[in-house]
């Protein structure tokens, strides 16, 4: 007896000793499984800041709550609780009893990101089953402001539009994680979390844009499209020199509600349309470039003509007659612009479209944004040949064309349009981002040819709406006929849809600002329906708010359009 008691006291101890040492990390994990909870700690997501220091978009604190139903001792009164606290609605209520009462899972959301102050009284009650943990909550504290832009995040911080996509990886942060120890009944016991590995917050992102600017974009856009009775608009201001965006707005009337919102998709930049006669800038600024036309270089011209197999208009009736090239851009002759593209010549025509921007995407590399779409002069078939000299037959986003007109303002250099400023890590130290690139278009002198028959379109042709009383402008409308489905510009009931832009830049002197506005869909049919209806008193309304908030001084010129324009 006395043998088998010391063997057996022998191989206890071999055993304790196994244990221990071999065995001693199994069984202190499920130790520890049993009296302590893993929870990750969520790295705030980097703030987007405007030029100025505002914010755009930041993460603010909230609460998630969720329960374990196996934990759960009185279902009822649990839910009674969460009800009263967190306001559940019948469907919730019953979703969660049907839980509680199952017990087959060990983890159901509640309610995700709730109000802090309602997560820590909820966590005061120290309920048995259930948990609060922190889950930060993206806000746009300018309300929807710049929405368009910034884009979106999904319920977990993740970025799927705009900006919060594009940079996503930037913004985002590196997760923490911390461990609780826990009472029967799975209660966690107060003050003993522990910090297993620090969050570390993701970097922030310094835009160009004004928030400022870009409200009274959005409210200007709103105001009309509501005002027409349009189905959307788009606007953009660009710092002629530097390329910088100050606003990029996108706003649509729903579908629903018929109320006019700002979008949650950037349209400058992913839609396209056939923008029409402010393409003649282009075509005008080429001829002159080229040297086969001046500013004076007549051309007779009908009111239509035949081009291939389709007979093409001006926007109105005229007889045979004598025009110069400043009164084809003053007066938006479509004949009168064909005839400058014939002198240009098609291919070096086409090679002007592609300097100026068009037929590929620009350097903001947004998400989902469009290249446009211009065809090889090669490809181009019938009229389409001539079409495109006058912006039909090809097609650019907003963005595009704002950044191809801003060419004139800028003394025929182009500059690739910007939207982030730099970029701010989690120490604060700001990284610039690079300056936005630039190429030689059309020579200074050209520009300057250029913005004086423009100035003219505002003072005496199709842009008189547009202009200001304390700034020269300069600027181009444009009308273009919305492709339908079927192929054609009209539909099935013979209707045709219109896109209404104007495109102008100031003080037209020394040019600070170009600025894009189109109006969708204006209602055909009525006066509205045309750039210098729709868009161009946007613009007049928009200059004097853009002036003050950069702080712009209105020169010491006499004004070009005569006194009291």
């Amino acid at each position: 007896m006395i043998g088998v008691i010391i063997g057996l006291l022998v191989l206890l101890g071999i055993r304790v000793v196994d244990i221990q040492t071999g065995d001693g990390d199994q069984y202190r994990v499920a130790a520890a499984d049993q009296w302590t909870r893993s929870a990750v700690i969520p790295a705030d997501r980097g703030t987007i800041f405007d030029r100025n220091g505002e914010e755009l978009a930041v993460s603010i604190p909230s609460a998630t709550v969720s329960i374990n139903p196996k934990l759960i001792e009185d279902p009822a009164a649990t839910l009674s609780v969460l009800t009263s606290v967190l306001g559940l609605d019948v469907d919730e209520q019953q979703r969660l009893f049907a839980e509680m009462e199952a017990k087959d899972r060990g983890f159901v959301y509640v309610r995700r990101q709730v109000d802090a102050a309602v997560g820590a009284q909820l966590a005061e009650l120290r309920l048995s089953g259930v948990n609060i943990d922190d889950e930060p909550r993206r806000v746009l504290p300018g309300g929807d402001t710049g929405r368009s832009v910034i884009g979106l995040t999904d319920i977990d911080g993740v970025g799927i539009a705009g900006l919060e996509l594009g940079y996503d990886q930037l913004l985002t942060g590196t997760s923490g994680s911390m461990t609780r120890e826990v009472a029967p009944g799975g209660r966690s016991i107060p003050g003993t979390e522990t910090v297993t590995a620090d969050a570390s917050p993701g970097n922030d992102l310094v835009l160009t844009l004004d928030r400022s600017v870009q409200f009274a974009c959005e409210d200007a856009l709103i105001t009309q499209v509501s005002a027409i009775g349009a189905k959307a608009g788009t606007c953009i201001v660009m710092e002629a020199n530097t390329g910088d965006l100050f606003a990029m707005a996108s706003v649509k009337r729903s579908t629903t509600s018929g109320e006019v919102e700002i979008t949650s998709g950037n349209h400058a930049a992913v839609d396209v349309y056939e923008p029409g006669s402010v393409a003649k800038v282009i075509t005008v600024a080429a001829g002159l470039d080229s040297g086969v036309v001046g500013p004076d270089t007549t051309f007779v011209v009908p009111w239509r003509r035949e081009y291939g197999e389709d007979l093409l208009e001006d926007s109105h009736q005229h007889p045979d007659e004598e025009m110069t090239v400043r009164q084809i851009l003053v007066e938006s002759s479509n004949i009168g612009t064909i005839d400058i593209q014939t002198a240009t010549g098609r291919p070096r025509h086409w090679e002007y479209m592609r300097l100026f921007g068009l037929g590929e995407t620009s350097a903001l590399n947004f998400p989902g944004e469009s290249a446009g779409i211009l065809k090889h002069w090669s490809d181009l078939q019938g009229s389409e040949q001539v079409t495109v000299s006058y912006g039909q037959g090809m097609a650019s986003t907003p963005v595009q064309l704002v950044s191809a007109v801003n060419v004139i303002a800028n003394d025929g250099l182009y500059v690739a349009p910007r939207l982030v400023r730099g970029v701010v890590d989690e120490a604060g130290a700001v990284a610039a981002t690079e300056p936005s690139a630039t190429h030689r278009v059309v020579s200074p002198l050209s520009a300057e040819v250029m913005r004086d028959i423009m100035v003219d379109v505002v003072c005496a042709g199709t842009a008189t709406r547009a202009q200001v009383s304390s700034f020269n402008v300069a600027g181009k409308t444009g009308t273009g006929l919305k492709a339908q489905e079927n192929g054609t510009y009209e539909d099935e009931f013979g209707q045709r849809s219109y896109y209404a832009s104007f495109v102008g830049f100031f003080p037209a002197e020394d040019p600070q600002f170009t600025v894009l506005i189109s109006i969708d869909e204006p209602p055909a049919g009525t006066i509205n329906r045309f750039g210098g209806t729709a868009a161009a008193p946007v613009f007049a309304r928009l200059v004097p708010t853009i002036a003050h908030e950069v702080g712009i001084q209105p020169p010491d010129t006499p004004p070009a359009c005569g006194v009291g324009s």
